[in-house]
């Protein structure tokens, strides 16, 4: 039987990083750890790429447990689309989500990376999403100085970048960025295209497109080595280099240009909603954060929405079905749904992420 709301269970993923901890710190557990599963995909519906270790099926596909055993997620929404995505995805054929949302904590900093933007993972690589991505800063470690890797502040050009790539010279490498500092609360877009990397102690939620494209270009980091196959997505280094951005950014530009300034939507007495990203940014996804001091009756926005309870603790409530929800937790609101309660303990923070006019049939 199809709920309008679904509280999702945790699901952690390997990466190529450790880190971790601070997503134990979120749910509230006594320990906290970093490990190789520096990541919670909330409610995925893609499989996660881990080249180089031991392969584990169908590793990030969310699974929820049902009357009837453990089920994907996948499955239940493909079970009723109309219900849970809407009228767009009720058709004929396949779907996809067109975002993926995490939970991340980075231990190290991570490699140096890029992602192929849109356009040219449709054109060029026949895919139907690159991977842009957002990042909504929850905590940072004690003791750090918080910063991101993003873009050239003194680009080597294409030549130059690919020398450095060829012969791994760090030093060169590290020549080509800056930190660019960034705080608790902030929203950051990270175009395709465009070299970054998080810095050490940083919990965030990203949200991106619905891909695993990534071309590595820092092979090892603190003993962490990326397999040849994990690097340049199989398509070899003269392939990838046509994905960079080379242009010159200054630390002030990258600020101007990827900092995104939240907008209140609506507020009342018993909350404030305001959206960190819209379609502005990507035609893919929006996402909202709701702040709630009160008990409160939503006007809901019929979109298929995954969520994550940021602080504080509540309960939502929705012809009957009542979910407690604290700190770390991650749930679904069903398109379906017009209305729902919120009841917080004190006060809570949600963050939602819902599709935009991208949601891809195939």
């Amino acid at each position: 039987m199809a709920t309008g709301l679904m509280k999702l269970p945790e699901n952690r993923v390997r990466r190529n990083y450790t880190g971790g901890a601070g997503i134990d710190r979120l749910h509230g557990k006594a320990r906290w750890a970093d490990n190789n599963m520096p990541e919670e995909w909330v409610g995925s519906m893609v499989e996660a790429s881990n080249p180089g270790m031991e392969p584990i099926a169908h590793e990030g596909l969310a699974v929820v447990e049902t009357a009837d055993g453990p089920r994907f997620l996948r499955d239940i929404i493909d079970d009723d689309r109309e219900f849970y995505l809407g009228t767009a995805a009720c058709g004929e054929g396949g779907w996809r989500l067109s975002f993926l949302f995490k939970i991340l904590d980075s231990a190290m900093r991570l490699h140096v990376q890029a992602h192929p933007a849109t356009r040219f993972a449709n054109e060029v690589m026949g895919m139907p999403y690159g991977k842009l991505e957002c990042y909504y800063i929850l905590n940072v470690r004690e003791g750090i100085s918080p910063y991101i890797r993003l873009g050239f502040q003194h680009t080597p050009g294409r030549d130059g970048w690919r020398e450095i790539v060829e012969k791994q010279d760090k030093a060169r490498m590290d020549g080509c960025f800056e930190k660019i500092p960034v705080q608790v609360g902030e929203v950051w877009y990270i175009p395709g295209g465009m070299p970054h990397a998080i810095g050490e102690g940083i919990t965030m939620l990203e949200i991106m497109e619905p891909s695993d494209l990534v071309v590595r270009c820092e092979f090892e980091r603190e003993g962490i080595v990326v397999p040849e196959d994990g690097r340049f997505m199989g398509r070899g280094l003269d392939f990838c280099l046509d994905i960079f951005d080379y242009t010159e950014y200054s630390k002030e530009e990258i600020m101007e240009k990827c900092r995104i300034e939240p907008r209140v939507l609506e507020e009342t007495d018993a909350f404030r909603r305001v959206r960190l990203v819209d379609e502005t940014l990507t035609s893919c996804f929006f996402v909202e954060k709701l702040e709630v001091t009160a008990p409160a009756l939503v006007r809901y926005n019929q979109k298929f929405n995954l969520g994550v309870v940021c602080a504080g603790s509540c309960a939502m409530e929705q012809n009957g079905q009542v979910l407690s929800l604290k700190a770390g937790d991650s749930f679904l609101i069903a398109a379906g749904v017009e209305t729902y309660q919120i009841r917080p303990e004190g006060s809570a923070q949600l963050v939602m992420v819902y599709p935009g006019k991208d949601m891809n049939t195939l």
